[in-house]
């Protein structure tokens, strides 16, 4: 009977350690296969913001000619609204060659797939550096923002300078074309531009104030936009230098 009781106690010890050790072995299996998979996902989220790094440093190179876009655009305005305070009837050739960006509206948008893509599969929350993710987050205000801005800039066009140019400017006159010009189509022959009359419109000098506020406001938009995307690529440049 002691005998018994004593195979007994040994084979339930058995039975724990058994146990015991394969509880064990299911933990560390599981443990390396966490290890493992957060391993691979690191590998995919480093490989992204490779990608992203280089779709950061296009959408610079986008800003820089949006910002001389503008400059350029906004500048040829003041300077037509420079010759109207001045009454300058004179410069009325100079300002037919200065004013098309009137008749034009090229707001700026924002279309980074990859980042997109990486916000999307949340992956901003795999990244441990706080101040990288805290940027990256950025961006979607940033294209939300801009997004607004280029409605708005439609909006305007459509309501305000379209109508007026439809009703008092010859649009070719102002509005250098390539396609007209190769099939040789110039200004219309009969009807001109009263530009002298236009000297004392006001709903003009309205609309031409707000385009170039538009513009201006777009520069002053894209500017701050660039800086937010500097500071981005400043942190991934840094991070990724970690991962060589």
């Amino acid at each position: 009977m002691k005998i018994f009781k004593n195979k007994t106690r040994l084979d339930f010890q058995y039975i724990v350690i058994e146990i015991a050790l394969v509880t064990i072995g299911i933990l560390i299996a599981i443990a390396i296969d966490n290890w493992n998979s957060n391993r691979l996902t690191q590998i995919e989220v480093d490989d992204y913001l490779l990608e992203i790094h280089s779709e950061i440093e296009g959408g610079i190179k986008h800003q820089d000619k949006a910002i001389k876009r503008f400059e350029s655009m906004s500048n040829s305005l003041i300077r037509v609204m420079k010759i109207i305070e001045r009454n300058d009837i004179d410069s009325i050739p100079y300002l037919k060659n200065i004013i098309w960006p009137i008749g034009t509206t090229w707001p700026i948008n924002y279309e980074l797939p990859i980042l997109e893509e990486f916000i999307d599969r949340d992956y901003l929350n795999i990244l441990q550096d706080d101040s990288l993710k805290q940027a990256l987050k950025r961006y979607n205000r940033i294209k939300e923002n801009a997004k607004s801005l280029a409605e708005f800039n439609e909006t305007q066009y459509l309501d305000k300078v379209e109508s007026f140019i439809n009703k008092n400017i010859e649009y070719l006159e102002i509005m250098p074309s390539n396609v007209f010009d190769e099939r040789n189509v110039n200004n219309h022959p009969r009807v001109k531009t009263d530009f002298k009359k236009l000297f004392n419109d006001l709903e003009f000098w309205n609309v031409l104030t707000l385009k170039t506020e538009t513009f201006l406001v777009e520069l002053g938009r894209v500017r701050s936009d660039k800086r937010r995307f500097e500071l981005i690529e400043k942190k991934l440049s840094r991070y990724l230098k970690t991962k060589d």
